[in-house]
């Protein structure tokens, strides 16, 4: 990927409409996991624990503190996320294919409230990461 397609973590890509501008896009697998113009970028601080696959995330009270979030109100607006079981009234976004996570976070007290960490995710302009992420079987 080059440097032109894919946005810094710290600079977020927006539209018009202060939406995420370009595609979100898991960090290890490439996967697609939010379309352009679908997440409104809101500057929360939020804790989540630290990345691990989905069996190994460390459900505790510390964390890291990030505070750029792209939410989104709708769980129909994901092309590609996955849910942790619920913990302490909340639910951690994982993504589907690889299973890392956590990317995000969904408060139970407010279900319609789904805040992905611009830290824990690759903004890219194509989608083309997944596509060069993803392995190739032959049949």
């Amino acid at each position: 990927m080059s440097e032109s397609t894919v946005a810094a973590a710290s600079g977020p890509s927006l539209d018009d409409n202060g939406k995420n501008g370009l595609w979100l896009i898991c960090k290890r697998c490439g996967s697609k996991i939010v379309e352009p113009g679908v997440a409104l970028f809101v500057d929360q601080e939020r804790r989540l624990p630290a990345m691990e696959k989905k069996a190994g995330i460390e459900l505790s009270a510390d964390g890291e503190a990030l505070s750029s979030y792209f939410k989104l109100t709708d769980m129909m607006q994901f092309e590609n996320v996955g849910f942790t079981l619920p913990h302490q009234g909340r639910k951690f976004l994982i993504c589907a294919d690889c299973e890392i996570g956590p990317i995000g976070v969904v408060e139970l007290d407010s279900p319609s409230e789904f805040w992905v960490a611009l830290d824990r995710v690759v903004a890219d302009a194509s989608g083309a990461a997944a596509a060069k992420a993803r392995p190739q079987f032959s049949s």
